[in-house]
């Protein structure tokens, strides 16, 4: 039980020239009344919620599917374990919630205050296709930056994002600091992952079994470029050796292969053959000439936005306003 100040605040307006005065009761209740002065952990793209499980509150915990269907994918255990979360104190459980959108507007429970961590792993369309997966995770990326500028986050919060660190994931997420770079956002580290005791990583799709080996993959944790005290100088040598792996590509087709035996194939393939035909064509060869020089035209705007001390376009201040009001 706990003694709650009152205060009796003026606010003065002034319409048509007349002035006035209100007053307001306003309930000032104290953090530390309220949580013991400990900060709220945010968990974005949960699963079967079994990493939530393992983390102590005050926690949110997000999922996209909604809860029956987080059911019907993990089966009677994930419906025993969302049970156990929701008698614990200080955890609260959302469902159908995309981290991709905007979610500092209503989104979030009224339990999601003063959030000092925000964690996501493995975050995955469950779709073999870079592109798909590669907006995903600059969906992911702009979306947490708009709420780490949020009153819901306090200052310094963190952002964590948990990657395998292998072929096709290097494909749509091997440059994540660069994208992050673009949202203001400084890595701070690089480490191995962890798994809790009792968190199993499960897929997207629950029919696919896949184990995370914590030898191929990575945890950035990234800040806001005001906070970053101490950012991160170089990547560490295991990482950069492990990002630099690719798949094999076709680039005829854009397309990319786990091995080079699944490249042969397609290789020897009819899709391949009528592909390198129409390349071959009149018009293909306009489209490809068409191709390359945007290509150019975007590496040289990305040169000339590294360009330290260049003056900003109108769209870029316009953009800055538009997040200075958010």
């Amino acid at each position: 039980f706990f003694t709650v100040p009152y205060a009796l605040l003026p606010l003065s307006c002034t319409r048509e020239g007349r002035s006035s005065t209100l007053y307001a009761l306003l309930l000032l209740l104290p953090l530390s009344c309220t949580r013991g002065g400990r900060m709220t952990k945010l968990l974005l793209a949960e699963g079967d919620f079994s990493y939530a499980a393992t983390q102590p509150g005050p926690l949110v915990a997000c999922g996209f599917d909604a809860e029956s269907c987080v059911i019907k994918k993990y089966g009677t255990a994930a419906e025993a374990r969302l049970e156990k979360l929701r008698r614990r104190q200080g955890v609260t459980l959302v469902f159908g919630l995309d981290a991709t959108k905007t979610m500092h507007k209503g989104a979030l429970p009224a339990e999601a205050v003063d959030i000092n961590s925000i964690e996501i792993r493995y975050p995955h369309t469950g779709i073999k296709s870079v592109a798909s997966n590669r907006i995903l995770l600059q969906g992911i990326i702009k979306a947490c930056t708009r709420l780490l500028v949020s009153p819901l986050c306090v200052s310094g919060c963190t952002l964590s994002i948990s990657l395998k660190t292998t072929g096709r994931y290097n494909e749509w997420a091997g440059d994540i600091q660069g994208l992050a770079r673009a949202e203001n956002l400084l890595l701070l580290s690089a480490s191995r992952p962890v798994n809790p005791v009792g968190y199993v990583h499960v897929q997207t799709n629950p029919n696919q079994q896949s184990v995370v080996q914590l030898d191929q993959a990575c945890t950035y944790v990234f800040q806001r470029k005001e906070f970053c005290v101490s950012p991160l100088d170089a990547l560490p040598s295991w990482l950069v050796s492990e990002i630099g792996e690719r798949c094999s590509k076709c680039e005829a087709c854009d397309k990319i292969f786990s091995s080079l035996v699944d490249l042969e194939k397609h290789l020897e393939g009819k899709q391949h053959a009528r592909k390198m035909m129409a390349m071959n064509s009149a018009g293909g060869r306009r489209k490809e000439k068409r191709r390359r020089e945007l290509a150019i035209k975007h590496e040289m705007e990305a040169e000339e936005k590294e360009r330290v001390g260049r003056p900003k376009s109108k769209k870029e201040l316009r953009m800055e306003r538009k997040r200075a009001k958010m």
